[in-house]
């Protein structure tokens, strides 16, 4: 059976305009993550519950959400120096590494 959970990190500040992960999910595994503020509400357009859906083994995977207008968008640099948190939903999945880039 697969086994899930969530994580959400401490507050932090990034700079860049992608957050790329080194994720493995297996066949039937996902991700997803998404930006909550400092008191814990979801930023609207980046919510986790927003976050497509990643599946796949990659070192290299940006991370996309279906925002209002329901098209992808993996652009975060309107979220950069903010102070924020991010929420990591896994099931059937490792997640080794994330990090900001600049594409």
């Amino acid at each position: 059976a697969y086994t899930g959970g969530e994580f959400t990190t401490k507050p932090f500040r990034f700079a860049g305009n992608r957050l790329v992960l080194n994720i493995d999910t297996d066949a039937a595994g996902y991700a997803q993550v998404g930006f909550v503020d400092e008191q814990g509400r979801p930023v609207p357009g980046f919510s986790v519950d927003d976050c497509v859906y990643i599946n796949g083994d990659e070192i290299d995977y940006p991370v996309e959400w279906l925002g209002q207008d329901l098209q992808p968008n993996k652009d975060v640099s309107v979220l950069a120096g903010k102070t924020l948190r991010l929420v990591v939903r896994l099931r059937g999945a490792s997640l080794y590494a994330l990090q900001f880039v600049q594409l």
